[in-house]
């Protein structure tokens, strides 16, 4: 495990509600929390991280060759 020389304060990340984001700038994801007009991002450093998806506007979708988790299609504007 890498440790880094920054002296962090910890606190519990249970319950805490957030956005899973992308960035092609940081060529990965990092976890966004908001509070009112402000926000904190957090890289992800965890291999594995529980989730649990309580947006309305995503899908998973299946088939034979692959899997994927996107907006649903009336987000989308397929519907």
């Amino acid at each position: 495990m890498f440790e880094d020389t920054i002296n962090y304060k910890e606190k519990s990340a249970k319950s805490k509600k957030g956005f899973l984001l992308y960035s092609p700038v940081r060529e990965g994801y990092f976890f966004r929390i908001y509070d009112g007009e402000n926000f904190k991002d957090y890289d992800l450093i965890a291999e594995e991280i529980e989730i649990k998806i309580i947006g309305k506007w995503v899908s998973l979708y299946e088939s034979e060759e692959k899997n994927k988790l996107d907006f649903n299609s009336k987000a989308l504007g397929r519907k």
